[in-house]
């Protein structure tokens, strides 16, 4: 489980459980992070009145120089005057991914007076997994530095060790995301951090520059690691892999498993591993992030919920997928994001492709009082609303079925793909495959065994399993994340 490593005069640390007086010690240990004014330790009252105002000095700066929300506020009969605050959000429409994908450059912000700070600093990508293509996001100077203030309160937030050597295991792929920059971005913000750099990934045969996953084995081991960064399911297959080396990996202390969904499971999957190779207790998070908030919103502990790291860039709302009206703390809906102090690319209402659900009560672990994504179905924050599928007439959350292989002992990967049983014949009865890259030493009879029963439980449809290679579900020099879950029934007018 997550602890807390309380900094002694001496130099040494206390490892602490999470708990709110033990946040505010670990705090005060830490002069950078004392000084520090957090708004996730506000009153809800004062955060309120700080994002209302951010939201109206955002909205003169939309109706300036927006030409996406410019027309379409026009269309709407919306003016400035209607939108005082939070409160009146719901005013206007969802904005979604289509939207933007189809015109990326009308949702940067086009300032009349433009200053130095307006320049943009970088642009990153969506990784376009779900929805073809990657999608441009600016970022500016200004943004670049509110990333980073939300990057060192998620560090905060994250409890990572102070003065740790880090890794980052992210790779370094053809197109720019957030996942190698804001890795990065954390080393050079980490509390006097040491961090390496994996850079596997696709290969560029022209220019090579790319490592291979035992050269990040070596310096993990052999840089003595202890806070790691990178895609879950890359990670896992690292640990994997060092475990049959026999390798010593007993400095690991905390892992950032991010990019995807991380089940419970998983997570005791890694964990096991990670033991058997030397390492104490670790931690093992799973960060919900996106490109369009350029970070993550952190745990403070196992499955405390993901915190909101910037309440003073981000207003997150879980709303009704029908009528855009938001619901009540806990029960699902559209994860949307609206933009309170951006520059660059701008965002309101923006409806991330996820279904999940918000708490705003303070959180017991740590007591910060900011918003939180909290587990909606299975043992996972979101799920994907493109990977929603319905089998047999009935609509199913494939998290149900991703839950059930990942606890199945003998699975190293898995993939669910759904099809028909005649592919010429468009109206045939659905078919489900289970694809499964089994470890070494299980009976696969067995496997596949339990593997129907879970299908059978949670959809009362039998699988057919096929035991494949594992780079047949995931191969990381060919793909950023494992794509664990693939509909390809013919879409019917």
């Amino acid at each position: 489980m997550s602890v807390l490593y309380i900094r002694q005069p001496d130099g040494s640390h206390e490892k602490v459980p999470v708990t709110p007086e033990n946040t505010r010690s670990y705090i005060e240990s830490i002069p950078l992070y004392a000084e520090d004014d957090d708004p996730l330790f506000w009153p809800a009252d004062r955060v309120r009145e700080m994002q209302d105002e951010m939201l109206n000095r955002e909205l003169d700066w939309v109706f300036e120089g927006h030409d996406y929300y410019k027309r379409t506020f026009k269309d709407g009969g919306i003016e400035r005057g209607d939108i005082k605050g939070l409160d009146d959000l719901e005013k206007l429409p969802l904005t979604y991914k289509k939207d933007y994908m189809a015109d990326a450059d009308s949702f940067k912000l086009k300032p009349a007076e433009p200053t130095l700070y307006d320049w943009i600093f970088e642009v990153t990508y969506t990784t376009g997994s779900t929805t073809g293509m990657p999608t441009p996001f600016w970022n500016t100077i200004h943004d670049a530095h509110g990333i980073w203030q939300m990057l060192f309160r998620g560090i905060k937030l994250g409890g990572f060790p102070p003065y740790a050597r880090g890794i980052n295991l992210f790779p370094l792929g053809p197109v720019p995301h957030i996942g190698f920059f804001r890795a990065r971005d954390i080393g050079m913000l980490g509390i006097g951090s040491l961090n390496m750099y994996g850079c596997t990934g696709m290969p560029h045969p022209e220019f090579p520059v790319h490592r291979s996953m035992d050269y990040a084995m070596d310096l993990i081991e052999g840089g003595k690691a202890e806070v790691w960064l990178g895609i879950a399911s890359f990670m896992r297959r690292l640990i994997m892999k060092a475990e049959l080396e026999g390798r010593d990996f007993s400095e690991t202390k905390h892992i950032q498993a991010l990019g995807e969904a991380c089940p419970q499971a998983m997570r005791d999957d890694m964990k096991k591993r990670l033991q058997n190779m030397g390492a104490e207790d670790p931690f093992i998070s799973n960060s919900y992030g996106f490109t369009e908030m350029q970070g993550a919103l952190p745990e403070c502990t196992d499955f405390s919920g993901c915190h909101n790291p910037a309440p003073n860039l981000y207003f997150f709302e879980v709303v009704d997928e029908e009528t855009g009206k938001r619901v009540p703390d806990g029960e699902r809906g559209l994860f949307c994001i609206t933009h309170l102090n951006r520059r660059g690319t701008v965002l309101l209402r923006y409806v991330i492709g996820d279904l999940g659900a918000l708490t705003h009560e303070t959180c017991p672990h740590c007591g910060r009082t900011s918003e939180r994504a909290v587990v909606a179905v299975g043992s996972t924050y979101a799920t994907r609303t493109a990977e929603l599928v319905k089998l047999k007439g009935t609509l199913i959350n494939p998290e149900i079925l991703r839950d059930g292989l990942a606890k199945t002992p003998g699975v190293q990967e898995y993939q669910i793909i759904f099809d028909k049983k005649d592919k010429d014949d468009p109206y045939s009865l659905d078919d489900l495959i289970v694809k499964i890259a089994p470890e070494d030493g299980f009976d696969r009879a067995k496997i596949e065994e339990e593997v129907q029963s879970k299908m059978v439980s949670a959809v009362e449809m039998r699988a057919k399993v096929e035991f494949v290679a594992m780079e047949e579900i995931y191969d990381p020099t060919v793909a950023l994340k494992a794509y664990r879950v693939i509909d390809m029934r013919p879409k019917l007018d």
